[in-house]
């Protein structure tokens, strides 16, 4: 019997042997860096809107994940981590929430999923916007600034097989945008509507996908040239968007896209308000003036091939983009680099460089998104950056904490920049002054340092510095106010399970437009932007949480773009309910 024992002791020493040899097997992880570029947003934060609840689920737009993308409403093309063939379920259907700030800052938002299942996801969502606030501390001052604006849309994800997905979408947005009585155009509103189809599939190691999307954009009162009831009047500007894209990916036993291609089609329809042109004034002589827009429709189309690779510690993803461009003017044909790259030196550095370029359509919808008080005038030809190139280092982390260099570089032609411009018609019948887009060849450099710190889920603090190139040609693209130094910090703490408290301030100095009279442009002071926010939330129970939240606390009243004044202190407070 004793033997018996002893031959069992040695054979599960034996095992044990064997399992702690595979203990020490190495393992290697290889981590993936994925820089996003940064785009030109609203600037200011106009109105403190308010965040979808996560039952509202905005999925990355249709690119691999390798691929830079802004979130927006449209399908994934990722395959649910948790599921191959569900959507991953939550356990709240619907939403609530509103929340108000004297003198007046007011959002309001709601919906809710009628189907929701793992194969069909069906819901609506409603949301309201609105600020007014006094254009500044003059009591002379007369009129307000005001922005008003109430969405409704649906939404619809369902699953095909194991391997498809299906996603529709269709919003409408109404806003009401006002300006003090100094401005002779001081009330305006606009029409959105978007919709969009699209489709994702894989059979064995090919994806495809392809998406088909409608955007239409129109302001509602004409424009008036001089206080007079009687002045003459343009139509207020309007576009419609239509875009396809699709393309054919190959994926071999890897993860991520092998190699691919892109392709895309993209045209703008515009209709009505004028459009800045050149006039000969003579030989070799331009002035700069504007008349109704000659050439209604601009488009582009793109086709980008790509090779993917991953070599251990180098990951890559090198491509072309071919585009061709309909209507308009300037060049009709243009190849831009499509090129990204990571070297994971160790495991705890890291550097990554990306660089892009191409067509750009410039949309009345992306420039009232940026400030929606500058419009319903001025149509924009294309704009056209034949690089963008932007590098990288990150370290950490070490003991929770992590720092980060980064920089780059950028060339962008006919670039729209915000400016005050004075300006009269080919004829001489019209005049402009105000508010518009000036389009500038520009070319620029900016970089900058950052740290972050975390533990674990209760502290997490971060701070950066950048600076840019801001002259009137040698000017970072994507900073629209032509800040020179841009200082960020933030920290979120949660003392409690249930309690986070944030905040946050950004300076953003030498900032400034241009002032173009026909002729020549002088540069105008926009003041720097010193934004101390503040904000906090409790979570009554699972469903249930109130909120707080200060923006400009500090009540500087910059310029958002020449001669358009900031709010000073806003914010949020209310409550949000899951259900």
């Amino acid at each position: 019997m004793s033997n018996k024992r002893i031959i069992a002791a040695m054979a599960l020493a034996a095992a044990l042997s064997a399992s702690a040899e595979d203990l020490k097997t190495e393992i290697t992880v290889d981590r993936t860096i994925v820089p996003v570029e940064r785009e030109a947003t609203r600037i200011g934060s106009l109105t403190p809107r308010l965040l979808s609840s996560p039952v509202n689920m905005r999925q990355l737009s249709l690119a691999d994940y390798t691929d830079p993308a802004a979130i927006t409403r449209s399908i994934s093309t990722l395959d649910p981590a948790t599921y191959a063939d569900t959507f991953a379920l939550s356990p709240y259907r619907g939403y609530a929430s509103i929340g108000y700030f004297p003198v007046f800052n007011l959002g309001a938002s709601a919906g809710y999923k009628f189907v929701d299942n793992s194969r069909t996801r069906f819901g609506a969502w409603l949301q309201y916007d609105g600020c007014s606030y006094d254009p500044d501390t003059d009591a002379e001052a007369e009129g307000r600034y005001s922005s008003n604006a109430v969405s409704v849309g649906a939404a619809l994800d369902q699953r095909v097989g194991a391997a498809s997905s299906f996603g529709a979408r269709l919003a409408y947005t109404y806003s009401a945008i006002g300006l003090p009585d100094a401005f002779v155009n001081d009330r305006q509103n606009a029409n959105i509507i978007d919709g969009d189809l699209s489709w994702w599939s894989r059979t064995g190691l090919i994806g495809y996908h392809a998406k088909a999307s409608f955007s239409h954009f129109s302001y509602g009162k004409d424009y008036r040239f001089g206080a007079e009831t009687n002045a003459p009047t343009a139509k207020a500007a309007g576009e419609n968007r239509f875009n396809i894209n699709g393309g054919i990916s190959y994926f071999g036993s890897s993860a991520a896209p092998r190699g691919g291609i892109e392709i895309a089609a993209d045209f703008i329809s515009r209709s009505n308000g004028v459009e800045q042109i050149a006039v000969a004034d003579g030989p070799g002589s331009f002035m700069p003036r504007f008349a109704p827009i000659a050439d209604g429709t601009l488009g582009v189309i793109s086709l980008t091939p790509y090779y993917a690779f991953n070599s251990g510690r180098i990951h890559g993803r090198i491509g072309a983009k071919v585009e061709i461009s309909a209507g308009g003017e300037g060049k009709k044909f243009h190849i831009a680099p499509a090129v990204m790259l990571d070297w994971n030196v160790a495991s705890q550095f890291a550097v990554y460089a990306q660089i892009n370029g191409g067509e750009q359509l410039n949309s009345l919808r992306s420039l009232y998104e940026y400030c929606p008080f500058v419009g319903g005038l001025w149509q924009y030809q294309r704009s056209h950056i034949p690089v963008t190139a932007d590098l990288g280092i990150n370290i950490g982390p070490f003991a929770g904490f992590s720092a980060r260099l980064f920089g780059g570089y950028a060339a962008a032609n006919d670039w729209l920049m915000p400016q005050y411009a004075s300006l009269e018609s080919k004829d001489g019948n019209l005049t402009f002054d105000g508010c518009n887009y000036g389009a500038y060849d520009l070319k620029g450099w900016h970089g900058g340092i950052g740290l972050s710190y975390r533990w674990r889920s209760a502290v997490k603090a971060d701070v950066s510095a950048e600076t840019a190139s801001n002259g009137s040609d040698k000017a970072f693209y994507l900073w629209r106010d032509r800040a020179k130094y841009v200082i960020k910090a933030s920290i979120e703490v949660r003392p409690l399970s249930r309690l986070k408290l944030g905040a946050g301030y950004e300076l953003r100095t030498d900032r400034h437009n241009y002032f173009y009279d026909g002729v020549f442009s002088y540069a105008v002071d926009l003041r720097s932007v010193s934004d101390l926010r503040f904000e906090a939330g409790y979570d009554i129970s699972d469903g249930l949480t109130v909120f707080a939240r200060g923006e400009n606390l500090l009540n500087r009243r910059y310029d958002l773009v020449s001669a358009i004044r900031a709010q000073g202190i806003k914010g949020l407070v209310g409550v949000a309910y899951k259900f």
